[in-house]
């Protein structure tokens, strides 16, 4: 059988049977070594051989250490080249200067996977950067999989393979279940198993990223996402240092409908300083990673619980299938199930009040309802019979999409009463509407219950209604690559280059003037309004009556150096003839010579006054984490001054420039709001489409138009930007 298609690439049967044996030996090695074991119980290094061996992982385990023939009562070896078997996984747990030398001899052994504990790298600047990028080098060179540095280990509950430094781990009975947790953070894995064990979720495979030197939270969950034991994942992340890799993962998760939820540090200046200095994370803008994750189907949360209560809802996503995307909220208590609805309008749910049908089932049945949107049963929910009859009609009711159940006091102390109906009710009834619960009062019994029953429950009514929004949120979907439209890329990269050349930007990069920038929008399609560029030419433009332009014009210094050129006063408007517009160039002049006056200006581009109904944003930049970022907002200072932008990981189509469009608060006057005229919104979204082409660059750092102006009948770009980025 051929493992290579034509065109290079390895076909996805033999991908899933590298990712499944490099599985194999991350988290089921058969000969594992542990170097730099302390003969100290009590050390930190020790603790990987006492946790394997407490927990009964069934691989052989040879301990490494050349000041020793024996550790803790086992045969210790001077190094990893002299174990009589081949290692398939070696973790490192010496000190950062001894790092190297380990690896090393582990490449020398033929080791397929070696993890490293020490910090001490990228993290601390750049003399660790290099040596950091010295292992990393090795590493591939040898096809070796690196895991860390800053690495608390790898785990999988399944088979006892503990292999972390982790206190928590010490612990016994660890619960068995189907989410993997990849984390930044070597301590969050522990929390993370701890915390869940007071709630009966368990995990199935946990690993400690640390700088993530080589190996990523894409490549990682790739290996993973196939495991049939796995049905879901949980990232704590400090960074995304691969965003094509992370995007590939996320697409496989979601094939298979493997919920992915995550919560990100740094979105703050202070959480973007302790992720760097933990981990050397780079950091990039909050709202831009946010669109980057949504857009991958990824579901940040915010409630750190929300992390391992999620997944289970999210999982509901078939179960939800065509029902309606609202929740209908059920209650014992008033005061409860009005926190619930109120957190659910807040985060923009919407809650349904009883069907028809529901409501005339329930006054049949003398079942108590109240009023409104939420249907409070008040005490009778304590009772069996009635709760169970309740859940049963709204489960089986069409119209129902969510059933989410607020229960009192009686979950704390009489879960037989307030729990066991409604999981009799699933039950008996399978494949009908999905349900959820919140205990109002600290319930570990109930919620035992419910989770064993596989419903899923919270423990903040704010975990909960993020959970729920999630499961409804629909625009994270990606765009459906059939519906881009076809660019000339060639020619397009062709004209970018030329610019790059007639704006003498060099290796370093740099900014292109407005005309170089508005010929490269123009070359995708992009119109201006009628314009002429004229270049200077001894210090002086000239400027002639036979332009070929209509009166009023606007006039422009044209200069890499002005990208603002408001900023400066190099631009006027409302130019209504040629000595006015003779005078006002003058006038620009000397404005920018008195303040910038090392700036270079190349001419002056006049353009005729245009009116339209509107103005929008539209810019392109490169984020450092996660890569190309298209931004719409409405246009001019009101972008900056509201924040009312949408964000995408470019590039789009025109389907998903329309829903950007549809975010934006401020494009409600140009869908004709209160009889306003309508303006050319599809132009909008076919030139933030063309737009976010430029993505595909990776020259490009910045590309802007700002504003555009939205007519009735198509738009105009009135100013123009393209930034440069250094050569590679």
């Amino acid at each position: 059988m051929s493992v290579v298609s034509r065109n290079g690439h390895l076909n996805q049967r033999h991908k899933k049977v590298i990712m499944s044996d490099l599985r194999q030996l991350i988290f089921a090695p058969k000969v594992v070594a542990l170097i730099g074991v302390s003969n100290d119980p009590k050390k930190l290094s020790a603790r990987p051989l006492q946790f394997c061996q407490q927990h009964k992982f069934a691989g052989k385990l040879y301990l490494v250490n050349p000041r020793h023939d024996q550790v803790l009562g086992q045969p210790a070896f001077s190094s990893v080249s002299t174990i009589p078997e081949k290692v398939d996984h070696a973790y490192i747990l010496l000190r950062t200067k001894l790092v190297e030398s380990a690896l090393d001899d582990c490449i020398a052994a033929g080791v397929k996977v070696v993890s490293i504990l020490a910090d001490g790298f990228a993290e601390v600047g750049d003399e660790g950067m290099v040596l950091q990028a010295r292992l990393v080098a090795k590493a591939k060179s040898a096809d070796v999989t690196l895991i860390g540095p800053n690495s608390m280990g790898v785990v999988n509950v399944d088979n006892g393979f503990m292999c972390t430094t982790n206190a928590a781990f010490k612990a016994e009975g660890h619960l068995l279940g189907g989410l993997a947790v990849l984390s930044h953070s070597g301590s969050l894995i522990g929390t993370l198993v701890s915390r869940g064990q007071a709630r009966n979720i368990g995990f199935s495979k946990l690993i400690s990223l640390g700088n993530e030197a080589q190996s990523c939270v894409g490549s990682i969950g790739l290996t993973l996402v196939n495991d049939h034991k796995i049905d879901g994942f949980v990232l704590f992340l400090e960074t995304i240092r691969n965003h094509k890799k992370f995007s590939e993962f996320s697409a496989a998760a979601r094939r298979l409908d493997k919920p992915v939820v995550a919560y990100m540090l740094g979105k703050s200046s202070e959480g973007q300083a302790l992720a760097v200095s933990h981990t050397g994370a780079m950091t990039g803008e909050a709202e831009a990673i946010s669109a980057f994750l949504a857009y991958n189907n990824v579901a940040e949360v915010s409630q750190f619980d929300a992390l391992f209560e999620a997944p289970a809802l999210l999982n509901k996503r078939v179960q939800l299938g065509q029902r309606p995307h609202r929740a209908t909220v059920v209650t014992t208590t008033g005061g409860g199930g009005a926190m619930v609805v109120d957190q659910l309008c807040v985060r923009g749910v919407e809650v349904a009040e009883l069907s028809a049908s529901s409501k005339s089932f329930f006054q049949k049945n003398n079942i108590p309802h109240g009023s409104g949107k939420l249907i409070d049963v008040t005490l009778a929910g304590a009772r069996y019979d009635v709760m169970k009859k309740a859940i049963v009609q709204l489960i089986n009711d069409p119209a129902s999409g969510l059933i989410v159940v607020a229960i009192g006091s009686s979950a704390q102390f009489n879960p037989e009463l307030a729990v066991k109906p409604i999981i009799d009710a699933v039950d008996e009834n399978p494949g009908c509407a999905p349900i959820v619960a919140f205990p109002l009062p600290i319930a570990q019994d109930s919620m035992k219950m419910l989770e064993a029953a596989n419903i899923p429950c919270f423990s903040s009514v704010e975990s909960c209604a993020d959970s729920i929004s999630l499961l409804f949120m629909s625009n994270g979907e990606p765009a459906d690559k059939t519906l881009e439209a076809e660019y000339d890329e060639e020619a397009i990269n062709y004209t970018l280059n030329h610019q790059i050349t007639l704006g003498q930007v060099d290796d370093n990069g740099g900014m292109l003037n407005e005309v170089a920038s508005n010929a490269v929008f123009t070359k995708l399609g992009i119109k201006s309004p009628k314009q002429l560029f004229i270049p200077l030419r001894d210090e002086e433009p000239q400027i002639h009556n036979d332009h070929g332009l209509s009166y009023p014009l606007v006039a422009k210094l044209v200069s890499q150096d002005l990208p603002h050129k408001s900023e400066y006063g190099a631009i006027t408007l409302e130019i209504s003839d040629p000595v006015t517009l003779e005078r006002e160039v003058t006038k620009m002049k000397e404005r920018v010579q008195s303040l910038v006056p090392d700036a270079r200006l190349d001419g002056v581009l006049l353009q005729e006054m245009a009116s339209g109904l509107g103005e929008a944003l539209i810019g392109l930049r490169y984020d450092n984490l996660v890569g190309p970022i298209i931004t719409v907002g409405a246009g001019g200072v009101f972008a900056e001054i509201y924040k009312d932008v949408c964000h995408r990981p470019a590039p789009i189509n025109a389907e998903t420039a329309r829903q950007m469009i549809a975010e934006v608060k401020g494009f409600a006057y140009l869908r004709g709001y209160r009889g306003l005229p309508k303006g050319d919104l599809e132009a909008l979204a076919k030139s933030i489409e063309a737009l976010s082409q430029l993505g595909k660059n990776e020259r490009i750092s910045e590309a802007e138009i700002n504003p555009v102006l939205v007519c009735k009948e198509g738009v105009l770009m009135l100013d123009a930007l393209i930034r440069i980025a250094p050569k590679s």
